[in-house]
């Protein structure tokens, strides 16, 4: 055999197959495309390529039926046939292959399988050893001296290669004997037969002991009688199941080295293709042009051709300049005087903009130029010190009539703050932008935005700083290497701005983009910076007593379960209440250990089988507020401020609602008394008063809106409990009649159709039959037609045009909806669910915004040195200092009700108090 030969086999759909049944299935592109089997096909081809060097390779695909279906008809019969959401993905692995210049091999009435043994096995007779790369166990019948075969364990991404030592050790028997060995145990995945009663344990040891399935037959009468008389009843399946399960080594297919071999390919078409798939993170494993190529010369790459470790991808022809003395700084200053638009990036410590030092900025007023001016740098680099960098920068950054671009100018604004500069004049933010045309998008850094709209590779930050336990702060490089990273990152967001603003004109989202999410940026800063006070002492003294509670109660369950075990494991939990206690397991699934499920929606079916449940779900509740919040929100006060500084993500919903993070604001728990206790510890300084201002029923006010119902409009009109004006019309009782049920009954039914609801959904969250729920929505319906009107307009209209939109404009896609979507049932179904409520739930985030926005600027104006510090679901909290609630209060509530003009108008509720939770109504 040659060892300068090496030939790679690519299993195609059975690695594509392991795939998409592997990778999480919400993997798609901000269009919606889904991509699972696709990413997960071109990971493990790389990963191949770079790991085993082959010098040569080839992709084999399944094509239609097989020879096998001639004389066994039913083989593969029980195959469901491929689904819809991976057949789409299927053209799509070809393509990859394709434009990587990788030979395909497919053959009618042949499996892949025996085109990769014929393949193989011309390999061998030509002096290569060949590599079986699959997701089919059935190969390892092909391994030999010079055949390996390389499948993946049950993660995707983890892999092992059988030799013939291995294949040994796996299952105690040749590679030739494994086509015997399924000749007598059968494989259910194909349908074949196999003997009728023999196991794999006795398949094995007849096969150790005699060889073969011949050896067996013709030493049959040393067979204990049990196995014999099997064996005898199932001579001819035994013999026909071997034949199905052989892989033919002579398929008309043949083996031409020269168009197998790894030659260049056209890095362009690779590199488009992976941008429609946005496969960004592939592409750091692809090789990279070579840094001195010049631009725009067309050029091929081998597949293991070296990238040039100086190659700079972001703009080899840019003009990026390092600015580190104070007469280049004045000269800086004076020409961008001149310059009618700025797009500015900070280069900093740190992700936490409320800890992060400033290491250096960049500066730029035209695509394809750059300025840094280093302030923090290694020892002996050029620097600048902040205050002359900040000083000389003033008159720039301050002026408001200068409109600044930038990416994530959140992050820069707060950085620049917290060093005493201003900062007016935020005109354009190149993330907020991509978010608005691609809400769904799960990738909207620069570095992304740079490669899929601009086609330029730029340079990772790790490449910079390093990764894990090695990281070292952008503080610690040297000048020369940040510089031209941070002026690529002010050009990339330089250029992006033309790019995105034509297409948020396009799209009709340029006035939201201008009037509420630019304008909301620096709003959103002032709260993180500002803080809230925490109340350290009662979280530590709710801590104590938690942790005292959950000790009793962990001893009651083990008490009830009875032996001691760790409650907290979910494994031995499992074998406690089924095994132990024998609880019901009809229904329930099982774990990846194999162990039955112990998740909430588990327990909660088991309420009222044994007392020991009612425990645990108290004992994960307390467990879960104790980490996430008592014991975690003390960690986060900043020392240096001695506040708790949320981080509101203006881009981290599909909705436009607003999302904060360390800590999430939205999940603090508020239905139960424990979790109210929490909001206790958010609390106003000494001599100061947290005021809310909570929004009343604001979906419901935009649901009467939009569909124009007179049944909701009069409710809202007449200033009824909405809910129990609804109780009263749909159950045929007096307002004055509702009970406390209806009310909750007629609650649910307003918000769940708001979002969609079908009756199963509201069966199961009622406690109705199904026939209840039915009739129920139908009553609902009949005595507000235009809601239902609204909602069968709404579908109608997603899937006519593929998406919904708010009242001011935004937009909402649904991809699964349109025509030709290859989209299950299901899916389609939760897709029209959540297109209905967009329209709803996406207004009611934009009102909120124009809230702040409009606070913001009158608190400002007002002089007033009460804050806005807080903004959760449909509500906003300031702190103010005593003598400023009665000004603040009611100008909270003017601002809050004249946000938006609804047909049902908006209504704030007011509440005064010390701390989050113990407040008084306004």
């Amino acid at each position: 055999m040659s060892h300068n030969k090496k030939l790679v086999l690519i299993d195609g759909h059975a690695l594509a197959y392991r795939a998409f049944h592997a990778l999480p299935d919400d993997m798609k592109t901000s269009q919606g495309e889904l991509t699972n089997a696709v990413y997960g096909f071109t990971s493990m081809l790389l990963n191949v390529l770079r790991d085993e060097r082959p010098t040569h390779i080839a992709v084999t695909f399944d094509k239609g039926r097989t020879f096998r279906h001639e004389i066994y008809p039913d083989y593969k019969a029980h195959r469901t046939k491929m689904p819809d959401e991976m057949r789409s993905q299927m053209e799509r692995i070809r393509q990859v292959v394709e434009a990587l210049g990788i030979p395909i091999f497919e053959q009618e009435g042949y499996e892949a399988d025996d085109l990769l043994g014929a393949l193989a096995r011309q390999a061998e007779e030509q002096g290569v050893d060949t590599l079986i790369v699959t997701g089919d166990m059935d190969l390892l019948q092909l391994v030999d001296e010079h055949t390996r075969v390389l499948t993946s364990r049950w993660r995707f991404s983890d892999t092992v290669t059988y030799d013939l030592e291995g294949v040994q050790r796996r299952y105690g028997l040749t590679p030739a004997q494994l086509v015997d060995f399924k000749a007598l145990v059968g494989d259910k995945s194909d349908n074949i037969p196999g003997v009728p009663g023999v196991g794999e344990k006795t398949a094995a040891k007849l096969l150790q002991q005699y060889g073969s399935l011949e050896g067996i037959y013709e030493h049959l009468s040393e067979v204990p009688t049990r196995f014999r008389k099997k064996l005898e009843a199932g001579r001819d399946l035994a013999f026909l199941s071997r034949r199905l399960a052989t892989i033919v080594r002579d398929a008309p297919v043949q083996l031409d080295l020269d168009t197998c071999r790894v030659r260049p390919f056209d890095r362009e078409r690779v590199m488009d293709l992976f941008r429609e798939l946005e496969f960004r993170s592939l592409v750091e494993r692809l090789p990279k042009p070579e840094c001195t190529r010049p631009t725009g010369v067309p050029h091929q790459l081998s597949l293991f051709s070296e990238a040039s470790a100086a190659a700079s991808a972001a703009a080899p022809t840019a003009d990026y300049q390092i600015v580190a003395d104070e007469e280049a700084l004045r000269q800086l200053v004076a020409r961008l005087k001149e310059a009618p638009v700025l797009t500015l990036d900070t280069e900093t410590t740190h992700t936490d903009p409320m800890q992060a030092e400033l290491v250096g900025v960049a500066l730029t007023d035209a695509p394809r130029r750059g300025y840094y001016i280093p302030i923090a740098a290694p020892p002996g680099d050029a620097q600048l010190p902040p205050e002359v960098v900040l000083e000389a920068l003033a008159p720039l950054l301050g002026d408001p009539a200068r409109p600044k671009y930038g990416h994530n100018l959140k992050y820069d604004l707060t950085v620049l703050q917290r060093a005493e500069a201003e900062i007016e004049g935020l005109a354009f933010d190149t993330m907020i932008a991509e978010w608005l045309i691609n809400p769904a998008s799960k990738n909207l850094g620069l570095k992304n935005l740079a490669w899929t709209r601009l086609k330029q590779q730029m340079t990772p930050i790790a490449d910079l700083i390093g990764k894990g336990k090695e990281q070292i702060t952008m503080r610690q490089v040297p000048v020369a290497q940040v510089a031209p990273y941070a002026c690529a990152d002010v050009d990339m967001t330089h250029r992006l701005v033309a790019v995105l603003e034509a297409e948020l004109k396009e799209k009709h989202l340029w006035p939201l983009f201008t009037e509420v999410e630019m304008p909301l940026v620096p709003v959103l800063a002032a709260m993180e910076m500002a803080g809230v006070r925490l109340d350290v002492a009662l979280l530590e003294q709710m801590s104590r007593e938690l942790a005292a509670r959950l000790g009793e109660l962990e001893a009651r369950i083990q008490e009830m379960v009875g032996y001691a075990f760790n409650v907290n494991s979910t494994q031995q939990l499992s074998d406690a209440l089924f095994r132990t206690l024998r609880l019901p397991t009809q229904g329930l699934r099982r774990t990846k250990s194999g162990h039955f499920s112990t998740a909430a929606g588990v327990l909660e079916r088991l309420r009222g089988k044994h007392p020991v449940i009612d425990l645990i779900l108290e004992q994960r509740e307390l467990a879960k507020l104790k980490s996430t919040y008592v014991d975690a929100l003390p960690r986060l006060v900043n020392p240096r401020t001695g506040r708790l500084h949320t981080s509101y993500n203006q881009t981290g919903t599909v909705t436009g609602r607003l999302s904060s993070s360390n800590p999430n604001l939205q999940n603090i728990p508020i239905r139960t008394e424990l979790g109210r206790e929490v909001r206790r510890a958010f609390i106003a300084d000494p001599g100061w008063k947290l005021v809310s201002a909570d929004y009343s029923q604001v979906e419901l006010r935009i649901m009467a809106h939009i569909s124009g119902d007179e049944g909701l409009l009069g409710a809202f009109a007449r200033g009824e409990d909405i809910h129990a004006s609804t109780a009263a019309a749909i159950l045929g009782v007096p307002l004055d009649g509702v009970t406390p049920e209806m009310r909750r009954l007629a609650k649910t039914v307003n918000f769940g159709l708001s979002y969609g609801q079908t009756a199963y959904g509201l069966a199961q969250t009622t406690g109705l039959t199904q026939a209840e729920a039915e009739d129920f929505i139908k009553t609902y319906f009949e005595r507000f037609p235009k809601v239902r009107e609204y909602i069968d307009r709404t579908k109608a209209l997603a899937t006519r045009q593929g998406y919904v939109e708010t009242l001011l404009g935004r937009r909402r896609y649904f991809p699964e909806l349109r025509p030709g979507s290859r989209a299950t049932h299901n899916v389609r179904q939760a897709a029209e669910r959540m297109a209905i409520n967009a329209p709803i739930q996406g207004t009611a985030a934009d009102i909120i915004k124009i809230a702040m926005i409009r606070l913001h600027r009158a608190l400002r104006e007002r002089g007033l040195r009460a804050r806005m510090i807080l903004q959760v679901h449909d509500e906003l909290v300031v702190e103010a200092p005593e003598e400023e609630v009665a000004t603040v209060a009611p100008l909270m509530r003017e601002i809050m009700e004249s946000a938006f003009e609804l047909k049902a108008p908006l209504k704030a509720d007011l509440k005064v108090g010390r701390n989050w939770e113990e407040m008084e109504p306004l």
